[in-house]
């Protein structure tokens, strides 16, 4: 099988795949309503003892993502947790000995663990809140006045696609503090030219009956975007996938892999020579492999297999929400190719109310 991308573009028969092809324009209009912030009125992590994400499902996947974002790029006392470990144990991860800010991140703000987390902190700890949803009149922001909201990534589907990578732009925003002149038409017509230039490739992936098994690999904040691949699949097309760090990967789950595989390396600008052996020798144990990363890195690893290149003309950290609509649309055409409706996974609901 070669995965070499063609022209392209995902299928608009769901609202699923309306959502996933809207991501580029709503980016837009995002980082155009973030102008409408006053950004020195949100919480400064540099104003207390720790910062706390937590969220649930995807949502605690956008937290380690964007804990660890945070971490890399400031000095900083920061941890990523689900809302059930708040909720249970808040003076565990929140001492009153310690100001803390607590993140909380939440689609609906209706997520009944994250709202408990939130009343449980405000009850028993000493900091602030600050929310980013969807949806700003929602039980969350109630409990709080400090918000990040994004309207416009509100969805009909249950799986999350463009609501999660436009959160990822506010929790970017809350890290960088602004937003570059310019970055919002660039995310524009560099996502547009992601499915232009590899929606089909994820058609052929996505339909590829021969795959039975799917890996994410990701280091640093790459893994909680990893996770976030490895649940779509899950979600969407009822399909065995994990994610791991890469070099995890070695230590016993390489065992699973066999010709019917297919790595997904979420590679990074400064991603070693180490991350890059674990693809080479997964694929001389007879795996697919598809690598994701910036056009700097990518140049040189093309023989590996399929490739996504990112273009690197924006910075890093606004740069992180394009490795998503790929993957994203592989477990879109994944769940049509078994003749499953991805706007209804099975099993679940858009909202888990306790």
């Amino acid at each position: 099988m070669k995965l070499i991308g063609r022209a392209g573009l995902v299928r608009k028969t769901f609202h699923t795949s309306e959502e996933i092809i809207s991501q580029p324009e709503i980016w837009r209009n995002t980082l155009k309503s973030f102008k409408a912030l006053i950004v020195h009125e949100l919480p400064d992590f540099r104003d207390y003892d720790q910062t706390l994400f937590i969220g649930c499902g995807s949502t605690y996947y956008l937290s380690t993502w964007a804990g660890r974002l945070l971490r890399k790029n400031h000095e900083c006392n920061v941890h990523e947790l689900p809302s059930s470990e708040m909720m249970s144990n808040p003076q565990i991860w929140a001492p009153k000995s310690k100001k803390t800010l607590l993140i909380a991140v939440s689609r609906s703000g209706e997520t009944t663990e994250t709202i408990n987390a939130v009343s449980a902190f405000q009850g028993k700890s000493n900091g602030d809140v600050l929310a980013i949803t969807c949806y700003p009149n929602s039980a969350l922001c109630k409990l709080t006045d400090k918000v990040i909201a994004i309207t416009e990534a509100q969805e009909e589907s249950i799986a999350q696609t463009r609501s999660f990578t436009n959160m990822m732009l506010g929790a970017v925003l809350f890290i960088s503090r602004t937003v570059p002149d310019g970055t919002g038409e660039l995310l524009h017509d560099l996502g547009k030219e992601l499915f232009d230039q590899y929606g089909q490739m994820a058609a052929e992936i996505g339909g590829n009956e021969e795959l039975e098994s799917f890996f994410f690999l990701g280091s640093g904040e790459r893994y909680g975007l990893a996770c976030e691949a490895m649940l779509k699949l899950k979600e969407m097309s009822l399909t065995f996938s994990e994610a791991y760090h890469f070099l995890e990967f070695r230590h016993g789950p390489m065992s699973m892999v066999n010709e019917n595989s297919l790595m997904v390396g979420l590679l990074g600008a400064s991603s070693p020579d180490l991350e890059i052996s674990v693809l080479k020798d997964m694929r001389a144990l007879g795996a697919e492999i598809l690598v994701i990363g910036p056009k700097s890195v990518i140049e040189n690893e093309r023989d590996l297999g399929g490739f996504v290149s990112l273009d690197d003309r924006v910075n890093s950290m606004w740069l992180q929400p394009l490795y998503l609509p790929i993957l994203q649309s592989i477990a879109l055409e994944r769940a049509l190719s078994k003749g499953l409706n991805p706007d209804q996974p099975t099993n679940l609901e858009a909202v888990i109310r306790l």
